[in-house]
C-alpha cells in the first residue's frame, strides 16, 4: 500500500451508527449528491431535529462532513470513509480498469514497433542487394541508395506484417475488461446497495 491508500476500519461506533436504516438511507441519498438538512428531512418525511440527530451521529464517526462554504445553507456530503462504506469494491475495479488501459497501450506500442521493425527490415536488406559493379565503383551515395531501393522494390515488395494472434487476443481481453469495468461502475452508481 502506498501513502495515499487508506485502510477503512469499521469500528464499533460505525457499526452502531449504521445499525439504523434511516442513516443508511441518508448515506445512500448523499451518495447521489450533497444535500441540506431540510432537503433530507423532506425526502425522508422526518422532522428536522430527527434528521439533525442522525447527521450529527454520522459526522461524529466521519462518514459525512458538514460543508460550510459561506452560503446561507450548510450542505452535508460523504467523506472518503463514507464512500468506501458504500462502494468497497470501487478501488479494485479502478485498478483493473487502469491495468487494462495500460495493457492496451503496451500492446499497441509493441504492435507498431514490430510492424516498424518488419518494414524497416525490408529497406535495411536493400544495401546488401547492390551489384558488385556498384560496390566496386564506389559511386555516389545517392546513386547507390537509388539503385538499392530499385533492387529492393524489384526483388522484395513491401508487405504489411500481420498482427500476431497474441496481440489480437490481448486487445480483445483488455477491451472486454475495460467495458466490463465501466459497465460495473455505471451500474453501481445507479443501484447503491449496502
Amino acid at each position: 500500500m502506498n501513502g495515499t491508500d487508506e485502510k477503512i476500519t469499521l469500528d464499533r461506533q460505525v457499526f452502531k451508527t449504521l445499525a439504523s436504516g434511516t442513516r443508511v438511507d441518508i448515506l445512500k441519498s448523499l451518495d447521489q449528491r450533497r444535500k441540506t438538512l431540510s432537503e433530507l428531512a423532506r425526502q425522508f418525511n422526518l422532522s428536522v431535529s430527527t434528521v439533525k440527530e442522525h447527521l450529527d451521529n454520522m459526522v461524529a464517526v466521519e462518514l459525512i462532513v458538514q460543508m460550510d462554504d459561506g452560503h446561507k445553507w450548510k450542505y452535508y456530503d460523504l467523506t472518503k470513509k463514507g464512500k468506501a462504506v458504500l462502494h468497497p469494491e470501487d478501488r479494485k475495479v479502478w485498478i483493473l480498469l487502469g491495468a487494462s488501459v495500460l495493457g492496451i497501450i503496451a500492446l499497441t506500442f509493441d504492435a507498431f514497433r514490430n510492424s516498424f521493425m518488419a518494414s524497416f527490415g525490408n529497406f535495411a536488406a536493400a544495401p546488401q542487394m547492390l551489384t558488385a559493379s556498384d560496390q566496386a565503383s564506389g559511386g555516389m551515395l545517392m546513386g547507390a541508395a537509388k539503385s538499392s531501393a530499385e533492387a529492393a522494390s524489384a526483388t522484395t515488395p513491401f508487405v504489411m506484417p500481420e498482427l500476431p494472434y497474441l496481440h489480437i487476443i490481448g486487445f480483445l481481453a483488455c477491451a472486454i475488461l475495460i467495458a466490463a469495468s465501466l459497465l460495473y461502475i455505471r451500474n453501481s452508481r445507479r443501484n447503491v446497495k449496502i
